[in-house]
């Protein structure tokens, strides 16, 4: 026996409801989690936004290098002038313009190099002030952003077990 065209109807809709639920997969190809991703990335990039903007960067007035340079001379504290960073990578310009085969000349330029970034980089110092509770909050809204994206590359269909009373 054939069905009634009310079950045939029933049947198509069902099949079109199947074949977009195919099409529009949310986060991670599982169904209803696209907007927890955005709603997790929203409150993850707030809590950093927040938590970066209380953060000052200062400086320092001695780096590693010239601080190190100062104190292994026998002096008192960092009294060398930061400008001695800058002699190799001048000695190796100075070789490279002269003949650029040189391998001493493009070893010290590259030890020059490297010394001016380690000494910018051992200057800058980061200083927070804010109470505990902005900290605690700031982070909290972080990590509940996270778990929020991780948690909708979880499957929320609701598992198809057997019918209850059988």
């Amino acid at each position: 026996m054939g069905s009634s065209p009310r079950q045939e109807f029933e049947k198509d809709i069902d099949n079109v409801r199947q074949m977009h639920e195919d099409l529009v997969r949310g986060a991670g190809g599982t169904p209803g989690g696209t907007w927890m991703f955005f709603l997790g990335l929203v409150l993850a990039a707030s809590g950093m936004w927040f938590f970066l903007s209380n953060v000052h960067v200062m400086t320092e007035p001695f780096g590693m290098v010239s601080g190190v340079l100062g104190r292994g001379f026998g002096l008192v504290g960092p009294a060398m002038s930061t400008g001695i960073v800058f002699a190799p990578i001048f000695l190796g310009l100075v070789l490279l313009f002269y003949d650029a085969k040189l391998k001493w000349g493009w070893a010290l330029f590259y030890v020059g190099l490297a010394l001016i970034l380690i000494e910018i980089l051992s200057r800058i110092r980061f200083q927070m002030g804010m109470p505990v509770s902005n900290l605690l909050l700031m982070l909290g809204m972080v990590a509940a952003g996270i778990g929020m994206m991780l948690r909708s590359f979880r499957d929320m269909a609701p598992e198809k077990g057997p019918p209850a009373g059988s």
